[in-house]
């Protein structure tokens, strides 16, 4: 399997392995859309066991940052490393991602945000 989701309350952390299988990324997006469907507010995409992505992985973020917001869902991306953050540059997409350095931090900003609402 190359990914695995759990549970922080209304958070899911999908923690990815892999996004370099187009088809095995349309699983991930299934799953997580029935995630979405079962009002599940705020998800975190943790990247620290993945070590490349290429315009595969990058279809696979744009497509689960669009449809988090389409259903009104905060996304984090933690633990990205040097060459996720240098393609995310490259493509000049960087801005319209909230990356993080640690599913930890991703945590707090979902409970200050919840906080000040």
């Amino acid at each position: 399997m190359t990914y695995a989701i759990h549970n922080h309350e209304d958070t899911q952390v999908i923690q990815v392995h892999n996004l370099l299988n187009e088809l095995e990324n349309l699983s991930i997006l299934k799953e997580i859309k029935k995630r979405f469907q079962d009002n599940r507010s705020a998800f975190i995409i943790d990247l620290s066991e993945l070590e490349f992505m290429n315009s595969v992985g990058l279809n696979f973020l744009i497509a689960l940052l669009t449809d988090a917001k389409k259903n009104n869902n905060y996304m984090a991306i933690a633990n990205a490393n040097d060459q996720v953050v240098k393609l995310l540059k490259t493509t000049k997409l960087l801005p319209i991602f909230n990356l993080t350095t640690s599913v930890e931090e991703a945590l707090q900003e979902i409970e200050n945000k919840s906080n000040s609402q």
